[in-house]
This record gives C-alpha cells, sequence and structure tokens, in this order.
C-alpha cells in the first residue's frame, strides 16, 4: 500500500447533499486522532472537484475511516470513492450508502 493516493468521488443518486456543511465536525474527528488539518482540506476538494490527491504516513485505511464517519454522518447520501495508489495494483473502491459500507474491492486489509 502506497502512501501517494490520488482518490476520485462520485455521487450515486440524487439528491447530492452538501459534504461541505461537515468541515467542523471533520476537523474535530482529525484532532482526535492525530491527524493534519490539511487532510479536511484535501476531503473538500475531493468532493468539490470530483478528485484529490492524498499523503498518509499513518496508512491508507484513514481514507476509508474518514468516508465512513461521513457515511454516517449522511446516512441518505450515497457516494463512491476510487483510490489508486504508486503501486500497479494499489487500487480501491468503497460505495457509501445508508451510512455503511455497501461495497468494497481492493487494498486496506494491510493497514
Amino acid at each position: 500500500m502506497s502512501y501517494y493516493t490520488f482518490v476520485s468521488f462520485q455521487y450515486l443518486d440524487d439528491p447530492k447533499t452538501d459534504l461541505s456543511e461537515l468541515h467542523a465536525g471533520l476537523l474535530k474527528l482529525l484532532d482526535e486522532h492525530g491527524l493534519h488539518h490539511d487532510v479536511a482540506d484535501g476531503i473538500s476538494e475531493l468532493i468539490d472537484n470530483g478528485e484529490a490527491s492524498f499523503t498518509f504516513y499513518s496508512g491508507c485505511a484513514t481514507l476509508e475511516f474518514i468516508f465512513h464517519w461521513l457515511a454516517m454522518q449522511r446516512p441518505g447520501t450515497a457516494f463512491g470513492v476510487r483510490g489508486t495508489g504508486e503501486d500497479l495494483r494499489d487500487i480501491w473502491v468503497r460505495e457509501f450508502s445508508g451510512g455503511d459500507v455497501q461495497f468494497a474491492q481492493g487494498p486496506f486489509s494491510e493497514d
């Protein structure tokens, strides 16, 4: 699993929910887990633009944890995230709906 991950974001249904409203709660979550606030900026960029890059020295499973938290905050919003890392086979997909993971494929078990 690589540290540098390119992630794409996609809503899976309509209407879209403004997940940026959760920014303050996300900052608190990051503080609780000792993560830099730049991660929140990356999440905002991802949701606004549909793609962003992340660097996690704590392991990329951190992203899955954050997206799961977002899904739990907005269980009525279905969305998917797909990431690719530095290694050829470092590819993962997660789909969230109803506040939980509905589909998962690819790494994170190593983290």
